[in-house]
């Protein structure tokens, strides 16, 4: 392998991809969520779309939604009222899901199964009637993942919150139906596609090269690791996912392999930061290892109980004001101060130990000399870490707008593209190599020069 100064290059070769990816989102995938709005203000309306069609009838609202070369991964409905001080309104909607039979996939739908039911308050905010006259508030929102089924029903009832008996007639309500469209999804299958293919090469080439080496060393372990989960990572059952029209067990699956893979990359950082920075003798599992495998363990632990209890928004439409989900704020809010306590105490410890790497590299004279794959180590994890805060930050502001969606080709680039530099600093060499070091960065040395070689020895440090 040929050397790579990654003071210059690393920077270049992770902001570059992101650079490309940028052009693919903005002028082929396209927006990550589409939205069509309908107006209803009288008692009957309809709408008719070949994917959708709306129907009010009185008091009762029924959308008929064919998802099918259209809509993929998941649906929002939302209806906004008038903001006035009339008569509180109260929504109730049910969500159903139908398959074709077998014999007429097209036509009738023998198979039917209730998805969801939400339930809306009464909602009557005080306002003038100036600016009742212009306002609007969301009423109900309820967001539908697809679960396979062919077509899917959303009925929308009003009922008196005072009585319990629905009124006549449903008053002059705003439909919002929010899905994310088959190009921004075909996109994603194809970037997808082409990073399961590089990390599938990666993973066995670097295998290869790893099985022709007399010795092996620990730190290549750990990028072994590192790429088998980045495979888990680029989710080869989103393609799974879309063909079959959605999948709730092969999402449970693409969830667990992110947090998998987010767990293996913090502790392969702390044990490898640590590493560096500590000396080469015996490391004892209980004092080097445990604490660090006790602080991903939590985060990993957490991640996983919150996903199973609670559920993943898969977007950042501003659903919180679904009342359906209120109920479950305070038992989120433990776990979700349990997990931003894991992930504060692992960027901390992360932080202090590359700072004390870049510390040591400022000197010109130091006892302990740093190999070129501890400086690309550190170089690039920095940038990467960077690169990574900017985009988090980014989605935090622009949290409503589908960011999140947005953002996922570029994370995926650039966690694609780190794991390749790193495949690169930790490729095997055939020069002289060491004892295996915790660390990773000791066990395949470079000299003062940048020339691959064996490690310093005793007399070379005298």
């Amino acid at each position: 392998m040929c050397a790579i100064n990654y003071t210059y290059a690393g920077p270049a070769l992770l902001v570059l991809p992101l650079f490309l990816i940028s052009l693919v989102n903005l002028f082929v995938a396209g927006p990550p969520l589409k939205t069509i709005v309908l107006d209803s203000s009288g008692s009957t309306y309809g709408a008719s779309l070949p994917f959708m069609r709306l129907e009010v009838a009185g008091a009762t609202a029924k959308f008929s939604l064919s998802p099918r070369d259209e809509m993929t991964h998941f649906f929002v409905v939302t209806c906004y009222a008038a903001a006035s001080a009339a008569a509180p309104l109260a929504l109730d909607a049910v969500v159903t899901g139908m398959k074709a039979a077998p014999t007429d996939p097209q036509g009738t739908y023998s198979l039917s199964q209730p998805l969801a039911h939400v339930a809306s308050p009464a909602t009557a905010p005080a306002l003038s009637p100036a600016a009742a006259s212009q306002q609007k508030h969301s009423a109900m929102q309820l967001l539908q993942p697809l679960l396979g089924h062919t077509q899917y029903e959303v009925v929308i009832k009003s009922v008196s919150p005072t009585t319990g008996a629905a009124p006549p007639n449903l008053p002059a309500i705003e439909y919002r139906l929010t899905y994310v469209p088959t190009k921004f999804t075909y996109t994603q299958i194809c970037v997808r596609a082409f990073f399961l293919l590089t990390s599938t090469s990666m993973l066995i080439a670097y295998a290869a090269a790893i099985f022709t080496r007399s010795k092996r060393e620990l730190g290549q372990m750990w990028v072994s690791a590192l790429l088998v989960l980045l495979i888990a990572l680029n989710d080869p059952l989103y393609i799974a996912r879309v063909v079959i029209g959605g999948n709730h067990a092969l999402y449970v699956g693409s969830v667990f392999g992110q947090i998998l893979f987010s767990g293996g990359l913090f502790l392969f950082w702390l044990v490898y930061a640590d590493g560096m920075n500590s000396s080469n003798g015996e490391r004892s599992f209980g004092c080097f290892y445990l604490p660090k495998v006790l602080l991903v363990g939590t985060y990993v632990c957490v991640s996983t109980v919150m996903f199973v209890m609670h559920g993943r928004v898969p977007d950042r439409i501003n659903i919180s004001d679904t009342h359906g989900m209120v109920g479950h704020d305070s038992s989120q809010l433990g776990l979700i101060a349990a997990l931003c306590a894991s992930l504060v105490a692992v960027g901390v410890w992360l932080s202090a130990l590359v700072s004390q790497a870049v510390y040591r590299l400022g000197w010109k004279k130091v006892e302990y000399i740093y190999t070129e794959r501890e400086k690309s180590f550190v170089g690039i994890t920095i940038v990467f870490v960077i690169l990574s805060l900017c985009g988090h930050l980014y989605r935090a502001i622009h949290g409503r707008r589908g960011s999140w969606m947005q953002l996922q080709l570029p994370f995926l680039t650039l966690t694609n593209s780190y794991l390749a530099l790193l495949t690169h600093a930790f490729w095997p060499s055939d020069g002289t190599v060491g004892p295996a070091d915790e660390g990773g960065g000791r066990d395949e040395g470079y000299d003062d020069d940048g020339r691959r070689g064996s490690l310093l020895d005793d007399d070379d440090e005298d």
